[in-house]
């Protein structure tokens, strides 16, 4: 180990305290939500907890949202598509007409602006801001805050509660490697967009705790790249 390398219990502790910070969710409120928002990814337990919680009386309608992109791993198609046919197994007793699919965006602004075209197209009186007034939002944990954000820049209007389904990092490290993300890379990445993407318009600005950059930079001093690194990707 050279000097400044942190050591393997001291990368842990960082990287669980990002994914802690990153996954922070929200009380659910005691009335219904407008609507569910699941984000696309590779992780099938999502669209099953967006079901459990249209189930429980939590959200009116679900929303499942996602082309083909950057997380779409072995979904063999556009992951909205992919979490239609999951929840159609696990809650077959939810209704067609209570689940909207857009499946056509490649990332979480495309995500929220093909959908409020959607909703516009669909119903102009239930679009964002106007029948949608609260939403739950669904993610994988290491993507919920910044989901978050973007929602704050791109639709100030809707209160947003962030909801997970029960997780552990070791589960979500393994599920990545599966699909051959090494997750500390990922976790530093997901930070490293909260604190560049305000610049671009892309998410609201939101300061990070001295905390979480002391852990950020311990996953950078492990990985290699600089805060900087031009390597990471640049789409929102």
């Amino acid at each position: 180990m050279t000097a400044g390398e942190p050591t393997a219990s001291g990368l842990r502790r960082a990287a669980e305290a990002v994914l802690g910070y990153l996954a922070e969710t929200d009380p659910l409120p005691p009335a219904a939500c407008d609507a569910i928002i699941g984000f696309g990814v590779f992780d099938l337990a999502l669209p099953r907890f967006c079901g459990e919680l249209f189930i429980h009386g939590a959200g009116r309608r679900i929303i499942l949202c996602g082309g083909i992109g950057a997380g779409t791993g072995n979904l063999g198609g556009p992951e909205a598509d992919a979490w239609r046919a999951e929840l159609r197994k696990s809650h077959p007793q939810i209704p067609d007409d209570e689940v909207l699919v857009e499946n056509r965006s490649t990332n979480t602004a495309e995500n929220i602006t093909f959908t409020a075209e959607l909703l516009k197209r669909a119903d102009p009186a239930g679009g964002f801001g106007v029948g949608i007034h609260t939403a739950i939002i669904v993610a994988s944990p290491s993507r919920l805050r910044r989901v978050r954000l973007t929602m704050a820049a791109l639709q100030p209007a809707v209160h947003v509660v962030r909801q997970v389904p029960r997780f552990t990092f070791d589960a979500e490290q393994a599920l990545y490697a599966r699909h051959g993300i090494d997750y500390n890379d990922h976790l530093a990445g997901e930070i490293d967009r909260i604190v560049d993407y305000p610049k671009r318009g892309w998410v609201a600005a939101e300061p990070l705790p001295p905390e979480i950059a002391r852990a950020h930079a311990v996953l950078h001093a492990a990985i290699d790249k600089p805060a900087s690194d031009p390597s990471y990707p640049t789409l929102p």
